[in-house]
This record gives structure tokens, C-alpha cells and sequence, in this order.
């Protein structure tokens, strides 16, 4: 399979040494950094559970289609999916988004989150190249 070129691509970054995650989308087809927000201090599977929330968000604000959306974090994507997190560490952002999205489930069903395959495609293009 061909590296995705349309959709969305989200990744996050934590830094434990500033107590600071972020996320941010990528459209796949211009490049273009579409969203890149800070989250103040949660954990890395919070930030690209919230990545692909504001994708989500994103979609549905500016009928953006392909309505598909890319990560490459499996735990984000079934948390999605279930549209609730198992973190242990609760946050009022992460309330709103699993709120968003049981209010928008409709709507938010149609969207598709697929893995980023890392190996097959290389590092995904949203990555803050942090490793």
C-alpha cells in the first residue's frame, strides 16, 4: 500500500522534563499544519487521543473531506473508537472530547481512523521530531 496522501494526519509530543504535551494535525495533501495546540500537562496516549479529537473537530467544522484521519498511536484509536479514555489521569479536556464525541456520534461515526504505518511509510508527518 502507497504512503496516504489525503486526510489527516495527528501526532503528540510529552515532555517530562516541562511538564508540556501537544498535538497538532497535518493536511496530508498540502503539508499544511491545519491545528497545533499545547495541553498543558497530561500523558503522551491523552495528547494523540486529543489529536485525533481536534480532527475530528476539524472535519466536521470545515466539511473537510476526505473525512479520514491518521495516527499512529493504536491506544488513541481505540479510545476513539469508544469514544472514552482509560486514563487514570482525569482532565477537563479530555472530559469535553469523549463529551463531543458520544453528542456527535452521527456525525462522528462517518470519519475514518486508520494506523499510520510507521515501517511501511516512515515517520508520520505530523511528528514534532522529538525522539
Amino acid at each position: 500500500m502507497n504512503r496516504p496522501t489525503e486526510g489527516i494526519a495527528t501526532d503528540a509530543s510529552h515532555s517530562m522534563k516541562y511538564g508540556k504535551t501537544r498535538f497538532r494535525g497535518i493536511d496530508l495533501k498540502s503539508g499544511v499544519e491545519i491545528f497545533h495546540e499545547d495541553s498543558g500537562n497530561q500523558t503522551v496516549n491523552a495528547g494523540e487521543f486529543l489529536g485525533i479529537v481536534a480532527a475530528a473537530k476539524y472535519i466536521v467544522e470545515h466539511d473537510y473531506t476526505p473525512g479520514i484521519i491518521y495516527t499512529d498511536s493504536r491506544t488513541a484509536i481505540a479510545w476513539f473508537r469508544e469514544k472514552r479514555t482509560a486514563s487514570r489521569r482525569k482532565s477537563t479536556l479530555l472530559f469535553k472530547a469523549e463529551v463531543f464525541l458520544q453528542i456527535m456520534s452521527a456525525i462522528i461515526d462517518r470519519i475514518e481512523v486508520r494506523h499510520w504505518d510507521n515501517d511501511l511509510w516512515g515517520e508520520i508527518p505530523a511528528d514534532f521530531g522529538l525522539k
